[in-house]
């Protein structure tokens, strides 16, 4: 009986070991993915992002663009301080979009 008491123990003293171990895992594991979430995720975001707005801000009458909808339409006047943009979609049809509405412009 003795043995199987002392066994009991040795198994108990064991888990706790475990669990402390699994928890300091779990508290480095926890930055890892953060940092590697950063680098994998927000970072090409924020890249991307950049790109756009410097695309954004480069734009001129006369360029053909494509917004977020599809819709494909050479810019015609710029308004409300670079707000929004006039698109000319066909011979006499203009729509008027927010600047942040163009996805790319077309080559």
């Amino acid at each position: 009986m003795l043995n199987l008491d002392f066994l009991t123990s040795q198994f108990l003293i064991l888990a706790q070991e475990e669990g402390a171990k699994s928890s300091l895992q779990s508290l480095i594991i926890i930055p890892i993915m953060l940092v590697a979430m950063y680098f994998l995720v927000i970072l090409p975001n924020k890249k991307e992002e950049k790109k756009r707005k410097e695309m954004i801000g480069n734009l001129q009458k006369g360029d053909t663009v494509v917004t977020s909808s599809g819709l494909h339409g050479k810019i015609v006047e710029f308004k409300d301080n670079n707000e929004t943009v006039v698109l000319s979609v066909s011979a006499n049809t203009n729509v008027t979009f927010d600047t942040s509405a163009i996805l790319k412009k077309k080559a």
